[in-house]
């Protein structure tokens, strides 16, 4: 009984050594690890916040915030009221061209 008590616990010892030489194991084959290259700047760091405040105006920049900017393109207007858009949405309902349920949107 304690042989087989001292061997779980041998077994057990051995699988976090293990487990913990994986967790450090380098994820690059070899120790050939991707350095990054030193770059050189070409503008100054009052052009680079003015083109920073340049397309937060413009819309052009990628991410505003933590969020992802979607628009991008002039702004337009809708020919339909609020009220109109919303009787449309509902004769959709109504006739079923509205998708439901999961999936329904080609996923």
């Amino acid at each position: 009984m304690k042989n087989a008590r001292n061997f779980s616990m041998a077994a057990m010892a051995a699988a976090l050594v293990m487990g913990a030489g994986v967790a450090q194991a380098n994820p690059f084959e070899g120790d050939q690890a991707i350095a990054p290259k030193a770059v050189a700047s070409t503008l100054s760091r009052a052009q680079v916040q003015a083109e920073l405040v340049a397309a937060q105006r413009d819309g052009s920049m990628p991410l505003v915030g933590d969020r992802i900017n979607t628009y991008r393109g002039e702004r337009q207007t809708s020919a339909l009221s609020r009220a109109e858009v919303q009787a449309q949405a509902h004769q959709a309902l109504i006739a079923g061209k509205l998708p439901q349920g999961n999936g329904s949107f080609g996923e």
